[in-house]
């Protein structure tokens, strides 16, 4: 039987955010937004708990993922899923950033990814990962 990890975060998904440049004494400095940091810091805390079933290095890995967003206040109601910002590829940069070193050795190892992005049906968000060996042919 194949390998399969299956977590789900109880973390509202959070956008990777873009490098921060900034110039001091005549130096640039590069940095990443704190919220992004942070958020994670976090996420990478709660992946490591399941460190030790790591897929060893060089082994294809399908990845399967659902942000689920709280719904905000403002959003309208027609809106049936999370069709505005922020962008799908942002949720999973911070997730691949994420399991580097932890569950995967490097994220060049994922050669399949089924990512939606939904509406969390009680008010809580968090991100679901089904993470197991890929032998598509």
């Amino acid at each position: 039987m194949a390998k399969r990890i299956r977590l789900s975060i109880p973390l509202n998904p959070v956008p990777k955010g873009r490098p921060r440049v900034t110039f001091r004494n005549g130096k640039v400095r590069t940095y990443t937004p704190e919220r992004t940091q942070e958020a994670q810091d976090e996420l990478t805390a709660l992946i490591y708990k399941h460190k030790t079933k790591m897929f060893a290095p060089y082994i294809p890995v399908k990845l399967s993922i659902t942000f689920y967003r709280q719904k905000s206040k403002w959003s309208p109601k027609s809106d049936i899923l999370p069709v505005r910002k922020p962008d799908l590829d942002n949720f999973l940069k911070l997730v691949f950033d994420s399991m580097n070193g932890v569950l995967i050795t490097d994220d060049a190892q994922i050669t399949t990814i089924r990512v939606a992005k939904r509406w969390s049906t009680n008010g809580h968000g968090h991100i679901s990962i089904i993470l197991e060996e890929d032998n598509a042919i």
